[in-house]
């Protein structure tokens, strides 16, 4: 079975990018669902196609803190931009939220 999902995914990088949803994360979804599928088995790589599908969509928002940028997920998962894919960063996205803008230090008038 482990190999059959594989042979699923080497099929779906067949097909053309164009077709493919953007990916979130740095590491592709299949790409990951492939490795742990090939060092796991079949059912690791089944739930971990189920926690990647259920990680990207619906929603996410990425931002940034501390100079750091992050993205959370719909379910309230958050992820480092180390693991988050180059085409959700600047230059790339511009629809980041950057919370370094709105962090107001504490000082004695706003205490």
């Amino acid at each position: 079975m482990k190999h059959l999902l594989m042979l699923a995914i080497r099929i779906y990088w067949l097909i053309p990018t164009k077709l493919h949803q953007r990916c979130i994360f740095r590491e592709t979804c299949s790409r990951y669902v492939y490795r742990i599928a090939s060092q796991q088995g079949f059912l690791a790589g089944i739930k971990a196609l189920r926690e990647r599908n259920e990680l990207c969509r619906p929603g996410y928002i990425v931002y940034r803190l501390q100079g750091r940028h992050y993205l959370k997920t719909a379910n309230g998962q958050v992820f480092k931009e180390e693991d988050i894919a180059t085409s959700e960063l600047p230059p790339y996205n511009d629809k980041i939220i950057d919370l370094d803008n709105y962090i107001v230090e504490p000082t004695a008038e706003n205490i």
